[in-house]
């Protein structure tokens, strides 16, 4: 049996879960708020980015592009109906991270939280900044004639600034208090629902006014020959030309970019009221994002002449209305520093709960610097991990890179290639980010078998389940093959193609290399310190034990008591040997605090 003190500790753990759910709920988030934090991390960039990318992939059908929007909102939503019985088996605030240690093997989970320390995370303040930069530029190109940014020989310098300004404000005041974060959101959501309802009654004036669609080549039908209209190779051997079955599949994994950023909400779950409602204010906030984003797609394909916000740009402008382009662009901008929001509420909070478990660097120096009032500590190390990214990755992309994606010169000098730079960054942060899930839900499914979670069973969990694997895992395996057929299509490109060095080569090149880049990030700090843990204690769980030993340690507790605590959040019932040695029992539940 465990000791009096390991005992204690369990019960002050308790003590301590009841004292924060009768916390002062003034600072806390409430129900409809985590609700909109689910709708102002999703809604913003993809919407507006990507519709034009799905028409394209759509060989030019309209009527396909809504059928990708309403496939991909049906897994999305699938999903959402799922995770509600998965993040019931969390009580912290590390989301997916959570959700795969608790219901996968110690290597997903490890590649998870490596993917979302080392990758997400730093990379997210690195782009997100920069979408919003160039909205509030095309809205700004509206107003001023002949605008070419800021007309200085380094302009990609000013907006790196811009972007370290914007970020760096996020992390520290959402780091500091959550109730800031929630003003934002309200502000920052408020702001940004109005470019959407702009989005829909432009695109139905347009129609009107023309007659019928803005650009003859979006039909209801394929446009057989789409993969030729701009007259070029590279478009031609494209993966996701070859078939309008590829294209659907490879629409369907950039309208995820789209839904990215819902599980914020799963990540503040101690800043809420209520945080056994999370997963209803997920599922709730999904619906809603899955309507707008429906909505939205079907007017900017309808009457914007290339189904994104520059489509509008024209019709406004001939007739004197250039300044309401303007105000469109700028708002859209705006609304992508809620994405920026709700990921800095989240960031600062997950950090620090993977330091008091112990799973990234100098955790033992810092976890007795956390406290409760503020996330100090996940504020210097969200700060440490992204301003060296977001500094050496402006200058690749504004002095090394190339205009792959085409924005011109538009944007002052290095600027256009410091976004395609950007582009390159978040291709494939998403799709990741979806993939962790899916694991999560692959083992929330065996668990039902296993019943080695608690979790608040849902009688839609499975069939929900089984929907959100079927419907996500084709279109995320065709995400991740369309770059790696593209390149070995460069077969068929002349290389006297125009622009094929820096509009073709390149990118393809370095898409792939990004993956790679991504791979090593996500995989290797494990496999080194696997190698470690068996070198210096004989095996992996022994090594881990170690780990929860020192943690204890820094803590000033015992080991039986750090290591109840922590397996505690997982909500785990099974333990393995090493841990059952040390606390003495077959199970967590032979202890009747925790039964």
């Amino acid at each position: 049996m465990l000791n009096s003190n390991a005992l204690e500790g369990t019960k002050a753990i308790k003590e301590s879960e009841a004292n924060f759910a009768s916390a002062p709920t003034s600072k806390k988030i409430g129900f409809f708020s985590a609700m909109l934090i689910v709708v102002g991390s999703s809604v913003g960039a993809g919407i507006f980015f990507k519709a034009g990318a799905v028409l394209g992939n759509s060989q030019g059908s309209i009527i396909f592009a809504i059928f990708c929007w309403l496939f991909a909102g049906f897994a999305v939503i699938s999903m959402a109906l799922a995770l509600i019985e998965i993040a019931s088996g969390r009580n912290d605030n590390l989301s997916m991270i959570g959700w795969c240690q608790t219901f996968n093997k110690r290597f997903t989970y490890k590649a998870c939280k490596n993917f979302m320390v080392y990758i997400y995370l730093p990379l997210t303040y690195f782009f997100m900044p920069l979408y919003s930069i160039m909205s509030f530029q095309d809205g700004i190109s509206s107003l001023i004639p002949n605008y070419s940014g800021l007309n200085t020989k380094a302009d990609w310098a000013v907006m790196m600034v811009f972007a370290l300004l914007i970020s760096s404000y996020f992390i520290f005041v959402n780091g500091k208090s959550s109730k800031m974060g929630n003003i934002h959101n309200w502000i920052i959501t408020s702001v940004k629902f109005i470019p959407l309802v702009m989005a829909i009654l432009l695109g139905i004036i347009v129609v009107i006014m023309n007659g019928g669609v803005q650009n003859p080549d979006y039909t209801a039908g394929f446009n057989t020959a789409w993969s030729a209209i701009a007259q070029d190779p590279a478009s031609i051997f494209t993966f996701s030309n070859l078939t309008p079955g590829f294209g659907m599949f490879v629409a369907i994994g950039a309208i995820f970019f789209a839904f990215d950023g819902f599980y914020v909400t799963a990540g503040i779950q101690t800043e809420m009221k209520e945080p056994k409602k999370t997963p209803l204010a997920i599922l709730i906030g999904m619906i809603s994002v899955t309507v707008i984003y429906l909505v939205i797609a079907i007017a900017m394909s309808i009457g914007s002449e290339d189904g994104t916000p520059f489509g509008f740009q024209n019709f406004l402008e001939s007739r004197g209305a250039g300044w309401v382009y303007a105000a469109f662009q700028i708002m859209i901008g705006i609304g992508v520093l809620g994405i920026i929001n709700g990921y800095a509420l989240w960031s600062t909070r997950f950090v620090e709960d993977l330091i008091k478990a112990n799973e990234i660097p100098y955790s033992t120096k810092l976890v007795n610097k956390i406290t409760p009032k503020a996330a100090n500590v996940g504020i210097f190390y969200n700060l440490v991990l992204s301003i060296p990214v977001i500094l050496v990755f402006c200058i690749i992309g504004g002095l090394a890179y190339t205009d792959s994606s085409n924005y011109g010169t538009t944007y002052g000098t290095g600027v256009a290639q410091m976004y395609s730079f950007a582009d390159l960054m978040a291709n494939w942060t998403s799709v990741l980010a979806f993939t962790f899930i899916i694991f999560a839900i692959f083992g929330g499914l065996k668990n039902r078998k296993t019943n080695q979670v608690y979790v608040e069973k849902s009688k839609y969990f499975k069939l929900m389940a089984y929907l959100a694997i079927a419907t996500m895992s084709l279109p995320i395996f065709i995400t991740f093959l369309d770059p790696i057929a593209n390149l070995f299509m460069l077969y068929w490109i002349p290389d006297n193609t125009p622009g094929y060095v820096t509009d073709v080569l390149v990118p393809r090149i370095m898409l792939i290399v990004a993956l790679f880049f991504f791979a090593i990030l996500i995989f290797v700090p494990t496999i080194c310190e696997d190698y470690l843990l068996i070198r210096r204690y004989g095996s992996i769980e022994k090594g881990e034990i170690k780990k929860i030993e020192l943690m204890a340690n820094a803590k000033g507790i015992d080991l039986k008591t750090e290591l109840i605590n922590q397996i505690r959040a997982q909500k785990r019932i099974a333990l393995n040997e090493e841990e059952k040695n040390i606390l003495n029992i077959n199970s967590m539940n032979d202890l009747p605090q925790y039964a």
